[in-house]
């Protein structure tokens, strides 16, 4: 390949053709399965707040929080040794069958160490099952079809956060956590049928096998190191996740209390937040064609930048409910065509260990991004904490505007066509 051409995504097999029933499946039980995760985790943040309070919770939502970050990027290397699918199945099986063992458990008593201890199983489980269910897309619809199945993901995946804690809280009132939990065993269990049925390429990685775990992840890790174009999108990802959810977390809350909005405007802020994030998929789910994106992901990064500096002298509640609702499209954006190009540049056998990046740089970081907004806002205040958001998010969109690989890029299109 020459500087001049465009970068274009490794040769692969074109995955089996399935039915649109098996599809709407998939992405329906998809964001099932994460509902449950979210009723698993308030329903133990409930139970631990009872048995040791404050400090209780946060113990217990920390022993979930480590060994799924520190596990994900092992947990790709099962998958491309095993295949996503049969992995995907095996995590919604195993966290059916925890949900019974939990039940049983808790029935007795609730210790902080017993809770700690099904936490730090459960994340475990989600060390697997992240990069395995991120791996799925390419191997189940055409590269032509990615941009429009990770955007209808993620409006799942949205509406699966939206609805799992209200419901969680609902199944807590009413049965306690044998109820919840025993929902949560329908849920997984609906989830690992539906990824059952999928017609995938293939369910076994072309990594051989005598190649030993520790290897496969220094591979990984030097693939993801080395190769210009997902070094930069994973860059610009992780920073750009990093500063929105200690904005989201810390900020807004803070920002809506200085304002003296009170609790009903956090809510209009974070609401106003993911309806940007949604029109945004929606967009690209519709789009016919997305025009050169290795230039559109830099420069939403860089509108992103320039709106969270905005958020440091705005005060009027209708330009901040704007500016929120703006970072939201752009979080929608960046991360609605980053994931599909990083599926279509990555070799099949290295994907789920890739997957596994963008999972610490999202879900991984998400602990540590709150703390270090909170401790800025605390120590140097909201124009700091803002403009500080705005830094990391303009240092990606550079990263990635510097690139020529990047600024290359294409995404392949239905009926041959390219942008």
């Amino acid at each position: 390949m020459t500087d001049t051409e465009p970068r274009t995504a490794p040769s692969t097999p074109t995955p089996t053709p399935q039915p649109m029933w098996r599809l709407a499946l998939w992405l329906t039980a998809e964001p099932v399965s994460l509902i449950g995760d979210q009723i698993f985790f308030l329903a133990m943040a409930w139970t631990a707040v009872q048995a040791g309070g404050p400090k209780g919770v946060g113990l217990v939502l920390v022993a979930g929080a480590v060994p799924r970050a520190l596990l994900m990027l092992v947990g790709g290397a099962v998958v491309d040794r095993l295949g996503p699918r049969r992995i995907a199945v095996s995590s919604d099986i195993l966290r059916a069958l925890l949900m019974i063992v939990a039940v049983t458990a808790l029935a007795g008593h609730s210790s902080i160490a017993l809770l700690m201890t099904l936490a730090a199983v459960f994340g475990a489980i989600d060390a697997l099952f992240y990069p395995a269910t991120g791996s799925l897309a390419p191997r189940v619809v055409p590269s032509t079809q990615l941009v429009r199945v990770q955007n209808i993901r993620a409006l799942g995946t949205r509406a699966a956060l939206l609805v799992g804690a209200p419901l969680g809280g609902l199944l807590l009132t009413i049965g306690g956590t044998s109820l919840a939990f025993t929902v949560n065993v329908a849920a997984f269990t609906l989830s690992a049928g539906a990824l059952a049925l999928l017609k995938v390429r293939t369910d076994q990685s072309d990594q051989p096998d005598r190649e030993g775990m520790i290897r496969q992840i220094i591979d990984g890790l030097r693939y993801a190191l080395t190769e210009p174009v997902t070094r930069n999108l994973l860059l610009l990802v992780a920073l750009l996740e990093f500063a929105v959810n200690g904005v989201i977390n810390t900020a807004f809350p803070s920002l809506a209390a200085d304002r003296g909005w009170g609790a009903q405007g956090l809510g209009w802020l974070v609401a106003a937040f993911g309806a940007g994030a949604a029109i945004a998929a929606l967009v690209l789910i519709t789009a016919r064609r997305i025009n050169r994106p290795g230039l559109l992901i830099p420069g939403a990064a860089l509108t992103g930048a320039i709106v969270l500096a905005l958020f440091a002298g705005a005060h009027n509640r209708s330009l901040v409910l704007a500016l929120s609702f703006g970072i939201g499209v752009v979080g929608g954006i960046v991360g609605g065509i980053v994931i599909p190009l990083i599926q279509t540049t990555t070799p099949p056998d290295l994907l789920g260990r890739l997957m596994s990046l963008f999972g610490i740089a999202t879900i991984g970081t998400a602990p540590l991004s709150i703390a270090a907004a909170a401790f800025i806002t605390d120590q140097a205040g909201l124009r700091t904490a803002f403009l500080y958001a705005s830094t990391l998010t303009l240092i990606g969109a550079l990263a990635c505007a510097a690139s020529s690989s990047v600024r290359r890029l294409q995404i392949q299109h239905p009926a041959g066509r390219s942008s």
